[in-house]
């Protein structure tokens, strides 16, 4: 599994896919500590992104919603 760097430039499509994909990741038994220690923390940062986008569309639509 590849992480990427500039999660901003994926579809959420795109990180739904790679929060699946480290989950599946993290859940492998044979996973040296440092390696689960880096994929969550990369897991952490998808989240985040995929927050900070339903967050943004979120705020969008209630603002249209008022006017």
């Amino acid at each position: 599994m590849e992480i990427k760097k500039d999660l901003s430039k994926l579809s959420y499509q795109e990180l739904e896919t790679e929060e699946e994909n480290t989950l599946k990741k993290l859940s492998e038994a044979d996973l040296p500590l440092d390696d689960a220690s880096k994929y969550y923390e990369y897991g952490k940062k998808v989240l985040l992104e995929m927050t900070t986008r339903l967050d943004k569309l979120s705020k969008s639509v209630t603002d249209k919603v008022k006017e």
